[in-house]
């Protein structure tokens, strides 16, 4: 028995996998057998024996944790798969059912087919219940390598600028992996079989991420695929109405419990004040679908090329759990510190379309947070940024035109980025939000004060509303899940909102040196600040 999946039917488990080592070692074995000649010698039973070879034999079975994540190791006799795979791992998705695991296969697929991505092989997959195992399962490929998180402060400075440098080039590769819909890749063929309507319901284009996902969402239909950047805003700020607009909705009875210990369920007053909360964000959305900040500085030129990036009407993908445990390295020349890498990504479960401003971001590691357990402190992240910039401009696997498209939407994307963060928190933020419509102000007064601001905000709004009915959301002490906005970095456990609110507007007016010799596109004499960048 598994002590993580103790509902896992482990002979059934074995079965599966040796089945789909089978079916991955004939067609090796087609390919190969007589040098790609055609045999024409055997005939009949004899001739496919001779072609399928020795079936596979599970040697291991056991609890293993790989790329974070716990999964169940199965390994085979090597003289039993000759060709390989020699082992694999068993993933079990966690989150909606049939949905999730879906859209883990077909992100999957679509980032090593389309983007060239390194990540897991899959073997085979059921993404519905019943079946044999009693759970829905996916066999991956268990890349052979190092977690970064393992060795990464055992690392040459010239290991870790390799490592950057690969970084740069799938960050850019997620980038250019376009879509017309905003999605999650789940149209997969259904296993086991379904009829072809339950078929048709879950492989319909959904949008699956944590926002939309979170508390009573997860029970509720999933978010439909939508074809503009102002509707996925647009279906974020409506996340409070689908949670509380039936007082007998069971959503709205769920949705009042926050998650956060010795915090009382929201009342009626709390749901009413963040209804308004999210619906004055919603007010904001024409302005931060992308290009309201671009500097009137630049040329005419470089300011269309800025806004055809930012306003684009084709979708990058977004992995939205980029932690470093994720990242699995492969030296080519282990031992040696100036041996290349290959760098590659598991958990695509949590990727998905989205807008390119929205693609365009660093991995949390490599961006400043509030609290004291960074892998990194803020003067290596600098660094590391700087590594993965150049390795954008110099790849070669990287066109020129496109490396600048990501550089353009990771600078001037900058706000559009942290005002999604605002909009996808959960509603139990609401005073949070609050506040940091105030900066938000400060920084649009900063950057647009040709435009007014639209809304009442602090002293103003509170008034208007009644400071009496307001009350921290959060707790006394900002006991707040570390879910924050953008990447994480808005709103921290036990950290004041002024703390939080502090280094969310620094990111808004950072800088970056930039390499001196950076082609850049005609008309630009500086692409301004790098906004993970704090002082």
């Amino acid at each position: 028995m598994s002590a993580y999946f103790p509902h896992v039917d482990l002979p059934a488990l074995k079965k599966f996998a040796a089945a789909a080592a089978a079916a991955e070692h004939a067609s090796r074995v087609s390919r190969n057998a007589n040098g790609g000649k055609k045999n024409t010698k055997g005939k009949g039973k004899a001739r496919v024996q001779e072609k399928t070879g020795p079936y596979p034999s599970v040697v291991g079975c056991e609890d293993t944790v790989w790329a974070g994540e716990e999964m169940i190791l199965i390994t085979f006799d090597p003289q039993s798969v000759p060709l390989g795979p020699h082992s694999m791992v068993a993933h079990f998705p966690h989150g909606r059912p049939s949905f999730t695991t879906k859209a883990l296969v077909g992100m999957t697929q679509v980032v090593r087919e389309s983007a060239q991505i390194a990540a897991p092989k899959i073997y085979g997959y059921y993404d519905n219940v019943p079946n044999h195992i009693n759970a829905e399962v996916v066999l991956l490929e268990m890349i052979p390598g190092d977690c970064l998180e393992d060795i990464w402060e055992d690392l040459k400075p010239r290991q870790i600028m390799t490592i950057c440098a690969r970084l740069g080039e799938l960050l850019v590769k997620l980038f250019n992996c376009r879509s017309q819909l905003l999605c999650s890749e789940t149209n997969v063929p259904d296993s086991p079989p379904r009829t072809p309507l339950e078929s048709n319901n879950y492989r319909r284009p959904v949008l699956l991420s944590r926002p939309f996902d979170e508390g009573p969402l997860a029970s509720m239909e999933p978010q439909e695929a939508l074809t503009s950047t102002h509707d996925y805003l647009l279906a974020l700020s409506k996340r409070p109405e689908r949670v509380f607009a039936s007082p007998d909705d069971p959503a709205n009875t769920a949705g009042r419990d926050t998650g956060w210990p010795d915090h009382p369920p929201l009342t009626d007053a709390d749901v009413v004040l963040l209804r308004d909360t999210w619906n004055r964000l919603g007010s904001l959305i024409p302005y931060h679908s992308g290009g309201f900040y671009i500097p009137g500085s630049l040329s005419p030129e470089a300011r269309y090329t800025a806004y055809s990036v930012l306003q684009s009407k084709e979708y990058g993908v977004r992995h939205a759990d980029m932690q470093m445990r994720r990242f699995v390295v492969r030296w080519a020349r282990p031992g040696d510190e100036h041996s290349d890498a290959t760098l590659a990504l598991t958990g695509w479960e949590h990727a998905h379309r989205a807008p390119l401003w929205a693609c365009a971001r660093m991995p949390p590691w490599l961006a400043p947070h509030v609290h004291p357990h960074e892998p990194l402190s803020w003067e290596a992240q600098r660094h590391a940024r700087q590594v993965v910039f150049h390795s954008v401009f110099r790849a070669d696997c990287v066109p020129q035109a496109r490396a600048w498209e990501w550089v353009v939407a990771y600078v001037y994307g900058a706000t559009e980025r942290w005002f999604e963060g605002v909009l996808g928190a959960h509603w139990g933020f609401r005073d949070t939000a609050e506040v940091l419509l105030v900066r938000l102000k400060e920084h649009w007064v900063r950057e647009r004060p040709d435009v007014p601001f639209p809304l009442d905000v602090g002293g103003p709004y509170l008034s208007g509303v009644g400071a009496g009915q307001v009350r921290p959301l959060g707790g006394e002490n900002g006991a707040l899940r570390e879910r924050g906005v953008d990447a994480k970095d808005m709103v921290y456990r036990r950290r004041s909102f002024v703390d939080g609110v502090r280094v969310a507007m620094s990111e808004l007016a950072g800088g970056i040196d930039l390499p001196e010799d950076v082609a850049w596109p005609e008309g630009v004499d500086s692409i301004g600040g790098d906004p993970n960048d704090v002082d």
